[in-house]
């Protein structure tokens, strides 16, 4: 059977805010949750649609991002994030999901996994971190790769407005690759709604997220995914991830940064693929 195309969906209300999503492919279900925050589901549809032909990729944006709602700042909490995925889960009528989190989103997934244990079908994390209390390490990789106008953004309060977000994006994006292809990455970017606001309130979370010492408690299938060269989620945060989470698998793609389904494609679908079979 083919695999099917991208279904867009209109708004749903969940939880006193407007929801956007969209599907592609089919399978199991699979929530596919975007980073940031302040960005939205476009830099990973429709570069991971090839996977429709195993799961149904349902796309959205979180409350206060992308084309969703912009309810109260004080409402995007990791609690909040995790009661609006699960009803959407039930939204779409299936008793459990997959969760695919890559980054931040993969900071919502962990949550989610210890949250609704019982919703969880299987969980892919995507170059993300148990913990964001590795600063050190992030600067000096960063310090590695950039420039001092890199760094300057880097250490550079996260901004109040859209244009001045999408500015510092912009310098710092090399940062997020191994080899940088400035038309891919703009490529990837060019139908983002950014959300400054956002991303100031999820910096301010990260001082509350640290799931490192529960890792032990998620029993689902788990495949952790990381570019070698990730400077900003590096495969020192994977291999606690790795140890931490019971059965997990752990796949390092040496020619990656933070985006491997976009630098390493095809070994990215492989990996996938294959856990995924391996798991059936």
């Amino acid at each position: 059977m083919g695999r099917a195309g991208p279904k867009l969906m209109p708004l749903t209300h969940i939880n006193g805010n407007d929801l956007f999503y969209l599907e592609a492919g089919s399978g199991p279900p699979c929530l596919v949750m975007h980073g940031g925050l302040g960005v939205d589901h476009t830099y990973l549809h429709p570069w991971l649609d090839p996977l429709g032909d195993v799961l149904r990729l349902v796309y959205y944006d979180h409350r206060g991002n992308g084309r969703s709602g912009r309810p109260p700042l004080e409402t995007l909490t990791f609690a909040q994030f995790c009661d609006d995925a699960d009803a959407l889960r039930e939204h779409l009528g299936v008793e459990k999901v997959a969760v695919m989190g890559h980054s931040y989103g993969g900071f919502i997934a962990l949550e989610y996994a210890l949250r609704y244990p019982d919703r969880l079908s299987r969980l892919v994390l995507i170059d993300t971190a148990p913990a964001f209390k590795n600063a050190d390490e992030v600067f000096a990789n960063a310090e590695r790769k950039g420039t001092n106008e890199m760094m300057d953004v880097l250490r550079a309060p996260n901004p109040d407005e859209d244009a001045e977000l999408v500015r510092m994006m912009r310098v710092i994006a090399p940062l997020y690759f191994y080899r940088f292809d400035e038309a891919l990455s703009d490529r990837l970017l060019a139908h983002t709604v950014v959300s400054a606001s956002a991303s100031v309130r999820g910096e301010e979370l990260l001082a509350e997220y640290d799931v490192t010492s529960r890792l032990g408690e998620i029993r689902t299938p788990a495949l952790i995914l990381v570019g070698r060269d990730d400077f900003i989620c590096p495969p020192s945060q994977a291999a606690i991830m790795h140890e931490g989470i019971p059965g997990s698998e752990l796949v390092v793609f040496e020619e990656s940064g933070h985006f491997p389904w976009v630098e390493q494609p095809d070994a990215f679908f492989a990996a996938v693929r294959g856990w995924l079979r391996r798991t059936a």
